[in-house]
C-alpha cells in the first residue's frame, strides 16, 4: 500500500513541498494529497511593485489548481480540525483524511481587526486587493506626512516594509512631490530591522534618502479623528497617509486543534521541523514559530530539506541531514538597486553590495517563482 502523505495548505510552502515530493517519490510508493481552498495564488513579494505601477498584477497571479505537478491530488476544501494523536484531519465538507505523514503548511493570516480603525485608516500591500487599492490612493496623493511600517511582529516577508519605503521614495521623486512629503518609518525593535547587520545598512540608506525612522515603536492605537498613531511607549505620530503591515496570526484551526496557543504558530524542532515527539508530523513556512521562517524563500529551503528526508525514509535510508536555517533573500533598496542576503541559524546576513542585477532578479522573481520554485525544480 502506498504511503499517505497529507499536506495542509495550498500556499507557497504547501505547493513547493508537494511538488518536490512528487519529483522524488514514485506514485506507487506514495500518495500525495494537498488540502487547500485558495482559488488564486498571489505572489506576495510583488506587493512592493504593484501599487507603484511597476508591475502588472496579472503577472503576479495564477490559478491555484494548475500549479500542482501531475500525480499530486489537490482537494479544494477547508481544514476544520487536526488530530495528530489519531492521525486524522477533518474538513468543512465533512470529509475525513488519515495519513502516514502530515505536513502542516497552513501559513498565517492577516488580522487587522486586532487594531481599532485599522481597516478604516490604514492601507497595505499584503494582499492583491489591498495592493491595487493602495495604488489608487497613492495616485491621488499630493503630499503630506506618510507613516509606514509593521504594526507588530512577526509578519510575512520581514524586509517588505523597508523595501516598499525605498520604492515609495523613488515613486514620489519621479512624481515631483518628494519635497512635499515626509516619510516616517516605524519599527517595534530598537533598530529599523530585525537583523542587526542588515539594519545598519538600511538605516544608512534611510539617512541618505531623508526617511525619518522611529524605533521601539510598538503600535497601540489609531485615532481616526486626530489622524494620529500612538505606540505602547507613548509616542504620538500624526499622519496624512498611513501604510501599515496588518497584525498577523496563525490559522484559527491550529489553535482550535490544540497545536498552538492564541497566536497560532506551531512550536517545532528548528533543525528537524517536526512537531513535539511526532516523527511523522512536520510544519513548514509561516505556520511555524520560527522567526526566520516568515518568507517564501524560507519555505523553499525547508521544503528541499523535508522532501529529501521523507524520500529517504520511504526508500529505507536514514537521512542525517538537518535544516540549518538557510535562507536566500533579495531585497530592494531603491533607485533600481537591491542586495541579496544569504544566511542561516549560525551565519548572519551581510548587506554590503547593491546592484542593478539584484534588482532585476527581484523584479523578475515572479516568473522564476511560478515556473521553477513552485514546481519543485529549483
Amino acid at each position: 500500500m502506498a504511503t499517505r502523505i497529507l499536506v495542509l495548505g495550498d500556499g507557497a510552502a504547501g505547493t513547493i513541498i508537494s511538488n518536490k515530493l512528487r519529483f522524488l517519490v514514485k506514485r506507487e510508493d506514495a500518495q500525495i494529497t494537498v488540502i487547500g481552498n485558495s482559488k488564486y495564488h498571489y505572489f506576495k513579494p510583488d506587493g512592493i511593485h504593484i501599487p507603484l505601477g511597476l508591475k502588472n498584477y496579472k503577472d503576479s497571479v495564477k490559478k491555484t489548481e494548475f500549479l500542482f505537478n501531475y500525480g499530486v491530488d489537490y482537494v479544494r476544501d477547508t481544514v476544520s480540525s487536526i488530530d495528530v494523536e489519531n492521525r486524522s484531519v477533518k474538513t468543512a465538507s465533512g470529509a475525513d483524511f488519515t495519513y502516514d505523514y502530515l505536513i502542516i503548511a497552513t501559513g498565517d493570516r492577516l488580522v487587522p481587526e486586532e487594531i481599532q480603525n485599522f481597516d478604516k485608516e490604514a492601507s497595505h500591500f499584503y494582499s492583491l486587493d489591498a495592493s491595487l487599492d493602495l495604488g489608487k490612493k497613492l495616485a491621488s496623493f499630493k503630499g503630506g506626512k506618510i507613516v509606514i511600517g509593521p504594526s507588530s511582529i512577526p509578519y510575512q516577508c520581514p524586509p517588505a516594509p523597508y523595501e516598499f519605503t525605498f520604492q515609495l521614495d523613488r515613486y514620489l521623486r519621479r512624481r515631483g512631490i518628494r519635497d512635499k512629503t515626509e516619510l516616517h518609518y516605524i519599527f517595534p525593535l530598537n533598530r529599523v530591522f530585525t537583523m542587526e547587520n542588515v539594519s545598519a545598512h538600511v538605516q544608512k540608506l534611510f539617512d541618505e534618502k531623508d526617511v525619518i525612522y522611529h524605533t521601539l515603536y510598538n503600535l497601540e492605537s489609531i485615532d481616526s479623528e486626530k489622524k494620529t498613531v500612538t505606540s505602547l511607549e507613548g509616542e504620538d505620530l500624526p499622519y496624512d497617509f498611513l501604510i501599515l503591515v496588518p497584525p498577523h496570526k496563525g490559522q484559527e484551526v491550529i489553535t482550535q486543534s490544540g497545536l498552538a496557543g492564541d497566536q497560532g504558530y506551531i512550536e517545532v524542532d528548528r533543525n528537524k521541523l517536526n512537531y513535539k515527539d511526532f516523527d511523522n508530523v512536520f510544519v513548514i513556512g509561516d505556520a511555524t514559530d520560527l522567526p526566520i521562517s516568515k518568507a517564501g524563500a524560507t519555505a523553499h529551503f525547508q521544503s528541499e530539506y523535508l522532501a529529501g528526508k521523507i524520500a529517504s525514509d520511504l526508500s529505507g535510508f536514514v537521512a542525517e541531514e538537518q535544516y540549518d536555517g538557510s535562507v536566500a533573500c533579495t531585497t530592494v533598496t531603491g533607485d533600481e538597486k537591491a542586495f541579496t542576503l544569504f544566511f542561516s541559524y549560525t551565519r548572519p546576513p551581510r548587506a554590503v553590495f547593491q546592484s542593478k542585477l539584484d534588482y532585476i532578479l527581484k523584479w523578475t522573481s515572479a516568473d522564476t517563482y511560478f515556473s521553477g520554485m513552485l514546481r519543485g525544480v529549483m
